[in-house]
């Protein structure tokens, strides 16, 4: 069952950081009952709104999400890195204060995860990634890349792209993916553009050998963007790593399941 959530008033709920460089970043960040923090970094053209649904599930942690560069409220980067976001999330938790903590990732989001453990194991607890890839090479496999080159401002939420860019195997809340797409589309193409471009030049198959965490592996089993050809990429990198294929869901399995995707979360971190 899908937790209520008030979607017209996530983002008045954000805290921001200003960052050295004067970019801003927005968060969120809801203390719970045992007060352990878990870094939930969402994917590529989302917000921390993504993780919405499945926080009320979660309420034991302390539940950190920013929106990571160019997404949400969050100032874009001039040249966006997974590195450079890597290296945000970490002054956000020198900034509130938290030296240690769990971090799940979905899609763009557990790459940049990926990059944090790598760069900053003695920070990390536990590792999740939801849907992520070593090397996501889109424009080999799909017409995203020539789709996504298209876009030009003003970008239409309604459109045929947006359709099948929020396509999921089950049915999720309408109201959460109307804000979903209306964000996603107040995005400059310029900043989809890059942002895509990053996520094309990315190999993190010698990253991956620098994690030291346990490693939580989730899919969903009809995930058609990082199919199994990426799965067995990352079960090759991590093969001591716990892996978890979600039956029926796809490339968001968060928003279809919440409840399912926060059990995993929950027992790979307790």
């Amino acid at each position: 069952m899908t937790a209520t959530v008030d979607q017209s008033g996530w983002n008045g709920r954000k805290r921001f950081l200003v960052l050295r460089d004067g970019r801003r970043l927005a968060y969120i960040d809801e203390s719970g009952g045992r007060n352990v923090p878990l870094l939930l970094l969402h994917g590529y053209t989302d917000s921390s709104r993504s993780w919405s649904l499945v926080m009320p599930h979660l309420r034991e942690y302390r539940l950190v999400a920013p929106d990571l560069p160019g997404h949400g409220l969050s100032t874009p980067a001039p040249l966006p890195t997974l590195e450079g976001f890597a290296d945000d999330v970490i002054k956000l938790a020198d900034a509130l204060g938290i030296k240690r903590f769990a971090v799940a990732g979905h899609s763009m989001g557990a790459m940049t995860a990926l990059v944090l453990a790598a760069r900053h194991g003695e920070r990390v607890t536990g590792l999740a990634c939801i849907c992520g890839s070593l090397q996501p090479s889109l424009l080999t496999s799909t017409t995203l890349g020539a789709e996504i080159q298209a876009l030009a401002d003003p970008i239409d939420p309604n459109s045929r792209f947006f359709r099948e860019w929020y396509r999921c195997a089950v049915p999720v809340n309408a109201g959460f993916m109307q804000w979903n797409a209306q964000e996603a589309a107040g995005m400059p193409a310029a900043v989809w553009q890059a942002l895509f471009a990053m996520m094309e030049a990315t190999d993190l198959r010698q990253t991956a050998k620098q994690v030291f965490a346990s490693v939580l592996l989730l899919a969903g089993g009809e995930d058609a963007l990082f199919d199994e050809t990426h799965r067995v990429t990352l079960r090759g990198a991590f093969p001591e790593a716990t892996t978890e294929i979600l039956a029926g869901l796809s490339h968001n399995p968060h928003w279809e399941s919440p409840q399912r995707v926060a059990d995993a979360l929950r027992g790979h971190f307790l």
